[in-house]
């Protein structure tokens, strides 16, 4: 069994987007995915007033493969926590996605701490997009993760391409901080994520349809973790903070 903790589709024809949930789906059984959370390219509050109801659509034409994100604004204040409870009471949105460089705010300014620490009371998970870019930093979210400590956070992508040590370091550190494997190409973080952290805070992740599910399944084989392990990262460990059913159980 593979769940899939990020993952995104949308459809903006104005912008040329056209990555459907039909088109996700298919990978999905091709790659053998059973479940994927998804959200979107924009935020909310935000251009497109139907960013989260393409969400919800999608889960709700998909309910037994998709999870809905919302993704959020938190320059919004208000308006973006009153967005964040609708989308929960009425689309039955599950986590949060936040993506700093796109709404230019640092991760433990007052705004972005706010909305997580709401997230934290609604039960939702909040996926950083972490890596590279200022503002995305793991050391800057770190500062985040210890004013919200009720919060579940994920450092998306283990940090990026040279940020690896820091969102490790970063999950030694805090409790709430998990660390996802999509998109970094590096099979030997994936084992030093285990190692240091536990396989139970390495959660996989594909970052599809922007990156190959093939190869993101393909990496953490090379990772070289124990069966056990290995389950705990590809299934096990989001099906737990998520409340999902596992086969066989």
């Amino acid at each position: 069994m593979i769940l899939d903790s990020h993952a995104h589709m949308d459809v903006v024809p104005s912008l040329g987007w056209y990555d459907t949930a039909e088109k996700l789906v298919l990978r999905m059984d091709e790659a053998g995915i059973a479940k994927a959370a998804i959200s979107g390219y924009l935020n909310a509050p935000g251009p497109n007033p139907d960013s989260l109801k393409t969400i919800a659509q999608a889960v709700e034409k998909y309910p037994d493969r998709l999870i809905g994100y919302a993704r959020m604004d938190p320059w919004f204040d208000d308006e973006c926590i009153k967005t964040l409870e609708d989308a929960v009471a009425n689309l039955g949105m599950r986590g949060v996605k936040l993506h700093p460089a796109h709404y230019t705010l640092y991760p433990f300014g007052a705004l972005t701490v706010k909305l997580c620490r709401r997230a934290g009371e609604l039960g939702l998970p909040v996926l950083f997009h972490s890596g590279d870019e200022m503002m995305c930093l793991p050391y800057q979210i770190d500062r985040l993760a210890e004013q919200c400590p009720e919060t579940t956070i994920i450092l998306g992508h283990i940090g990026g391409y040279f940020s690896g040590d820091a969102a490790l370091r970063v999950g030694e550190r805090r409790d709430n901080v998990w660390v996802d494997t999509s998109e970094m190409p590096f099979p030997q973080m994936v084992r030093q994520a285990v190692d240091r952290l536990g396989a139970e805070k390495v959660l996989f992740g594909t970052d599809a349809p922007c990156c190959d599910i093939h190869l993101e399944i393909m990496k953490v084989k090379l990772a070289g973790l124990t069966d056990e392990q290995e389950a705990l990262v590809m299934y096990k460990n989001y099906a737990k903070m998520m409340n999902l059913p596992v086969e066989g159980q």
